[in-house]
């Protein structure tokens, strides 16, 4: 198992994700870091190394890889760190602010052009 770059934060956030097979589950995350999650997989429906779209309390999708799985409980990896304001918001459950967060951090990397 790899060594943890980012510290882990309980949360009670709720969300869904969908596999490339077409599955899609709602999900309770157990706890959060900026590096991935951890998730309830009681119907064993996810395999190592997949990859899955991951929708939590409104933001999303965040693209994630099932990096591990011991019994029921499965952890994701984000192919994207999730940005720290983001992950503070979803620790407190602050699901709107949470959902502002991180629409105005992916509002941050577009560029327009003007003709």
């Amino acid at each position: 198992m790899k060594a943890r770059r980012n510290p882990r934060e309980p949360t009670t956030a709720t969300g869904s994700y969908r596999t490339g097979r077409g599955m899609q589950w709602d999900v309770e995350l157990a706890d959060l870091s900026r590096g991935g999650c951890r998730v309830a997989d009681p119907r064993g429906g996810l395999r190592l190394g997949e990859y899955v779209k991951l929708f939590i309390a409104g933001t999303g999708p965040h693209t994630a890889e099932v990096a591990w799985r011991q019994s029921d409980r499965v952890g994701l990896e984000f192919a994207r760190p999730l940005p720290e304001r983001v992950v503070a918001h979803l620790a407190d459950a602050d699901w709107d602010s949470a959902q502002e967060a991180y629409r105005s951090t992916s509002q941050e990397g577009l560029v327009r052009r003007f003709c």
